[in-house]
Formats: C-alpha cells, sequence, structure tokens
C-alpha cells in the first residue's frame, strides 16, 4: 500500500518555503511547479529522492515536508544541487522553462545513476 500512496505535490507547493531571492510569485518557482506537476509519478519519486534522500512522503503526506527553494545565482549550466537533511533544492535562474526542465531532469537522474544519495 505504500508505494500506491499518490504524491500529493500540490501539498507540497503550497508549504515550500524559498530562500535568496525567489518567492512563490517567481517566474522560475511558477515554471517550476509546473513541471513538477507534469513529471510522472517515477520522475516525482526520483525528484523527492533527489531533494530529501527518500522517495516517500512523510506521514500525514507532503504537505507535512518543509521544502526550501533557494536561489542558486543567475542563469548556468550548472545543475540544481541539492541538501537533503535540510529538504533544501539549490536551484539557479535560469533563462528559460525549457532549460530549467532540462537541467532538472539531468539532476535527478544523475544522481540516481552516480549513487550519489
Amino acid at each position: 500500500m505504500e508505494l500506491c500512496q499518490k504524491l500529493d505535490f500540490e501539498a507540497l507547493e503550497k508549504t515550500t518555503e524559498y530562500d535568496g531571492g525567489y518567492n512563490k510569485d517567481s517566474q522560475i518557482i511558477k515554471d517550476f511547479w509546473e513541471i513538477i506537476h507534469s513529471f510522472g509519478e517515477e520522475q516525482k519519486r526520483l525528484f523527492l529522492q533527489f531533494t530529501t534522500g527518500t522517495d516517500r512522503a512523510p506521514v500525514g503526506g507532503l504537505g507535512k515536508l518543509k521544502m526550501i527553494i533557494a536561489k542558486n545565482g543567475s542563469d548556468s549550466d550548472r545543475l540544481p544541487t541539492s541538501h537533503t537533511c535540510f529538504n533544501a533544492l539549490l536551484l539557479p535562474e535560469y533563462s528559460s522553462k525549457e532549460k530549467l526542465k532540462e537541467r532538472l531532469l539531468k539532476a535527478i537522474t544523475y544522481a540516481k545513476g552516480f549513487g550519489m544519495l
């Protein structure tokens, strides 16, 4: 039953905090959530694993997770990084939604492939 549990990313979006100059109305943050919500279940789990160190929601659901998205410099080719102990995603301010999606997918997929978790 545990694995069938749908991950409620709407709840996570509502409780996420922002740092370093981002807020919920920043264009990159709006793009970020659109991308996350468009992900399939597997990609969502990869993202969760990348950001929090586990692909499962805490008891009570994703709304109980305190995630932080912090600005990590202006547009660059660097991948997003994370501090799993703080549930923090460090996100450069990419110049386009396409680049954000490409970098994000690469980061969460590479992390799994390279055992960086």
